[in-house]
């Protein structure tokens, strides 16, 4: 053993000596865990060619879990000196150190960013204003990061037509043996109902949109563990939009009795260049969601316009004059208004004062 340790030696000093040697260092056993190792992450240059200016760089895909590290050159374009005054980045989540603060005609600068790790699968733009000593304008670079994971939604926009209506949203499991704990909403427009059906490499769960109008983008939380058996937080972007073109305020009209009447007003509110029929020619019924289709008491609906997008809607129910052969004496709890086509283009919930 002593022989041969003495031999190697020789031979390293050897090679040493004649500078033919290749020495290959090892820290942690592998590259950096924190990315990952694409030939296209950190590569590439961004030229400033005017001030102020504005450019974009995708720098790559990586796991959610883990800090984004790249590497941008900066080329100064413009034909004369640039100094570095400040760098303001959009996000405290983005930490940047350029290499220098002077850069040639020509010349580059790298700046180093650092993104911190986030639950969110898809792509993430941050931004980073440049001021420089020769202007009072920035340069702005968009950095957009792809962040991966496990999970992905079959569609990320919803399409809703009545509040309160169930809707399904489905997805993908893109791992073998990840199993789904349960899902929330991290902004509050929607409550799930019932459990999560997860089956091979799909799942689906049933929502109800806690607003009545318009468009809210939201995060779908999944609890998800993995197939190694950790629990981890996921989220999946989402946007829930209604397809209806009229909003009442207040959503749900109190109804006060007078008499065999009950009465009430609300402000409709058009969505501009939604509504594509006149607002006097919009038809109103009422009817009860345990028996959708079958009005079965007399509503005047009176419209009294107070702008281009708002009117004020006055409601009357007569009560004793159900609509003929529908006498089933179920108090209505919904207004629904329809265009020329019978299209639904807006609903109203009513309660009576005094209970429904």
């Amino acid at each position: 053993m002593h022989v041969w340790r003495s031999i190697l030696m020789h031979v390293c000093t050897s090679l040493l000596l004649t500078g033919e040697v290749m020495i290959a260092a090892v820290f942690g056993g592998g590259p950096d865990p924190l990315v990952d190792q694409k030939s296209d992450v950190s590569t590439g240059v961004v030229s400033i060619a005017a001030l102020p200016s504005r450019a974009g760089k995708h720098v790559g895909a990586y796991p959610i879990g883990r800090d984004v590290r790249v590497k941008i050159d900066l080329k100064n374009s413009l034909g004369s000196p640039l100094n570095l005054r400040d760098v303001d980045p959009d996000c405290g989540c983005l930490a940047v150190v350029p290499e220098k603060r002077h850069m040639k005609p020509d010349g580059r600068l790298t700046l180093s960013l650092t993104l911190d790790s986030s639950n969110k699968i898809a792509t993430v733009r941050r931004s980073i204003r440049l001021f420089f000593h020769e202007s009072n304008h920035p340069f702005v670079l968009d950095i957009d990061v792809s962040m991966t994971g496990p999970l992905a939604l079959s569609q990320a926009t919803v399409q809703l037509t009545e509040p309160d209506e169930l809707f399904n949203v489905f997805g993908r499991v893109e791992e073998v043996g990840g199993r789904i704990q349960r899902i929330e909403s991290l902004r509050g427009s929607f409550v799930t109902s019932g459990s999560v059906v997860q089956k091979a490499e799909a799942f689906k769960f049933n929502a109800r949109p806690t607003f009545s109008f318009g468009a809210v983008d939201d995060l779908v939380r999944i609890h998800y563990r993995n197939p190694e058996g950790d629990l981890q937080a996921i989220d999946l972007p989402i946007r829930l939009h209604f397809t209806m073109p009229l909003r009442f305020l207040p959503s749900t009209l109190h109804l006060a009795s007078q008499s065999t009447e009950w009465v009430g007003a609300a402000r409709m509110i058009v969505l501009p260049g939604k509504l594509k029929v006149a607002r006097n020619q919009l038809r109103y019924v009422v009817e009860s969601k345990s028996r959708p289709g079958q009005a079965s008491y007399e509503v005047a609906v009176r419209g009294r316009d107070v702008s281009s997008i708002m009117s004020v809607v006055e409601v009357v129910i007569t009560e004793g004059k159900q609509v003929a052969n529908l006498d089933d004496g179920l108090f209505p709890d919904r207004l629904l208004v329809y265009g020329p086509d019978n299209e639904l283009v807006g609903i109203l919930n009513l309660v009576r004062e005094r209970g429904n």
